[in-house]
């Protein structure tokens, strides 16, 4: 038992829903679950009874509440004292290339851009990277993302890693491209109407937990040998945006930024095109109130894109 679990109880108890619980907990619901049965496994009692209405205390969990109460009181007068005392900002994050992360990032440094101290680190990697990073405690939050065909991959290896993973986003890659380009007005799409067209392409592919027999390439590439290589974002926007034949594959754009760059983004039928974006972090590991207010920009960027 820790810290973490009495948020936990005291959290569902306040609003009476493990739905309501874990969003404000910024975690998702099956972890909340698993982690409040864990501890009734450890004390031995039931804390909530569940019904089709939501959750509420029993006896013993109303008397493990009230005999929980002052702890979790000191300890958050303890944390608000600090908190008061000094406005610091450490917080680091290693996430792929994406612009509804990229946009909630830039909306999180304007919200904490006056805080007196700042250190801040924004990594953009591929998820094998992100896992060793985590893993290694260079950065305590991380998103990587991956085929849902593979996931049972990476399941294996967060779990080995003793991390946990939650699911952010589930997205079918997009083809984005300038609004003013050959296929903006064509729909549907298909892959073969891009065999003339120049492929933007960053990221990294490798699984190394698959044999070389097992990897292999996204089915969007159309190997056409007409290809740029890029891990710069705004040469990615200027060329899709002046180059009228390139085109490159991304995850959901927000608006905006379709916009300040007159890009459109298109769906195209497409076999195996299903992937997710998961938030990495030590199962051990307390997130601080810097975490909370990035997540809660990349979930309100999350929720606008999907709408």
């Amino acid at each position: 038992m820790n810290i973490s679990d009495l948020k936990y109880v005291a959290e569902i108890a306040k609003t009476g829903s493990m739905t309501q619980a874990a969003a404000n907990l910024f975690m998702n619901q099956p972890n909340l679950s698993k982690a409040v049965i864990s501890l009734e496994k450890e004390l031995g009692i039931t804390i909530f009874r569940r019904s089709s209405k939501g959750v509420s205390l029993t006896k013993e969990g109303n008397d493990f509440l009230l005999s929980t109460k002052e702890i979790l009181e000191k300890f958050e007068m303890v944390e608000a004292r600090y908190k008061a005392e000094e406005m610091i900002h450490y917080f680091g994050i290693s996430v792929p290339r994406a612009s509804y992360i990229s946009t909630a990032f830039s909306r999180f440094m304007s919200e904490i851009a006056d805080s007196k101290k700042l250190q801040i680190n924004f990594y953009e990697t591929n998820s094998m990277k992100t896992i060793q990073n985590i893993s290694s405690r260079r950065h305590s939050l991380g998103i990587i993302r991956y085929a849902v065909e593979y996931e049972r991959y990476y399941n294996k290896l967060l779990a080995d890693l003793d991390l946990n993973g939650d699911t952010l986003l589930e997205f079918d890659y997009l083809a984005l491209m300038s609004v003013n380009g050959p296929l903006a007005e064509k729909d549907p799409l298909l892959l073969e109407d891009f065999a003339d067209l120049i492929e933007l392409i960053h990221g990294d592919y490798t699984i190394p937990l698959l044999s070389s027999a097992e990897i292999r390439k996204p089915v969007h590439n159309m190997s056409n040998g007409k290809s740029i290589d890029l891990y710069d974002r705004g040469s990615q926007f200027d060329l899709l945006s002046n180059v009228w034949n390139t085109y490159m594959w991304v995850s959901p754009i927000p608006e905006e930024m379709l916009k300040r760059y007159h890009l459109v983004q298109k769906h195209v039928p497409v076999k195996d095109n299903l992937y997710r974006d998961v938030i990495i972090r030590p199962k051990a590991y307390q997130m601080t109130e810097t975490d909370r207010k990035f997540l809660s920009h990349l979930y309100r960027i999350r929720d606008l894109i999907s709408e």
